[in-house]
């Protein structure tokens, strides 16, 4: 191979023991796209979950072998003949589409320069890595889905991990009263990370107190529709990330009857990420700003995925896991 490179790939589907590091021939740009050297990347769940083939009845993969990885931060080695306002040598961010589109858990990975935002000198390459996918997934649950209000009360069920540690941050930088629910672990890490109160899930349910909150914001899919309606305020807005059949139903219905009855419903929502650079532009300034801090659980280089993974699946990382590419 002329132009080689180390990537981690799957060639089958399972729970462990598939994904191998190895080399394979770089990407080449098309016409729009960039090719940019990885410095960091960062591990979501969908990464395992696409490993385990979840996503394979969805046919949102490509055509196995895949190399994985969404998130990545690093610098512009080749542009497209399209593409116009990059530059090689420009360091740059990004979350890949979800449908389908893979790569970052190698030396180089081609991506549209249409969701490509350049890395402000203020924020370093873990930063940049480890915010696209868990960070515009609260940022635009919080802006654009439940458009908060200052002053209204969110709860934030998992708001240690990956996903929730954005959401504490990015709801009370909206100046949102929140409220973050984790396990007794992690009560004075949500604590120092603005939410003005936790709620310890061993013992309390958060779903039993009446007319609480104006918005439920469930990272972890751990409840439902069902169980937080008498919880929300009128006008309530429960949404998830990780959706069952009833949710999905709800969402449904609350879509068609969002026009007829708007303001006092209560409303469900799905939140599938979208990759949007001003998103990543946006955040990327409240870091700059203070605002909002990266929150790392650990670092691990590419030869050792196979235990980011591990960590991954235990659902007890605080915060985000890095993959040192570069």
């Amino acid at each position: 191979m002329t132009h080689a490179m180390k990537a981690a790939r799957i060639h089958e589907y399972g729970r462990s023991g598939v994904l191998k590091v190895e080399e394979v021939e770089r990407p080449s740009p098309g016409p729009n796209d960039v090719l940019v050297k990885v410095s960091k990347a960062s591990l979501n769940p969908r990464d395992w979950l696409t490993m385990r083939g979840i996503y394979q009845a969805k046919r949102t993969i490509e055509p196995l072998p895949v190399t994985l990885g969404s998130d990545f931060s690093g610098t512009i080695v080749e542009t497209g003949s399209q593409v116009t306002g990059f530059s090689v040598g420009d360091d740059v961010f990004a979350m890949q589409p979800l449908k389908g589109k893979f790569g970052a858990f190698a030396e180089y990975v081609k991506v549209s320069a249409s969701v490509v935002a350049k890395k402000p000198d203020g924020i370093s390459h873990v930063d940049a890595a480890a915010m696209p996918c868990a960070g515009m997934t609260s940022y635009q649950t919080l802006h654009d889905i439940s458009q908060t209000k200052p002053g209204e009360v969110v709860l934030v069920n998992g708001a240690s991990g990956g996903v929730g540690v954005y959401g504490v941050q990015i709801a009370k930088a909206m100046r949102a009263y929140v409220i973050a629910v984790c396990g007794p672990d992690n009560l004075a890490f949500c604590k120092e990370l603005g939410a003005d109160e936790v709620i310890n899930y061993n013992e309390e349910d958060f779903a039993v107190r009446v007319a609480a909150y104006d918005i439920v914001y469930d990272v972890i899919g751990r409840s439902s529709p069902n169980k937080v309606a008498a919880a929300l305020k009128p006008g309530g807005r429960y949404i998830t990330t990780i959706p069952g059949l009833d949710t999905a139903i709800a969402a449904t219905k609350s879509w068609l009857a969002r026009s007829l009855l708007p303001g006092q419903r209560k409303s469900t929502h799905l939140i599938l990420v979208r990759p949007h650079p001003k998103d990543l532009e946006a955040m990327a300034a409240m870091i700059i700003e203070g605002k909002m801090k990266t929150i790392v659980d650990s670092h691990f280089s590419l030869d050792e995925i196979e235990h980011a993974f591990a960590r991954s699946q235990t659902w007890r990382a605080r915060g985000k896991i890095i993959i040192d590419i570069a």
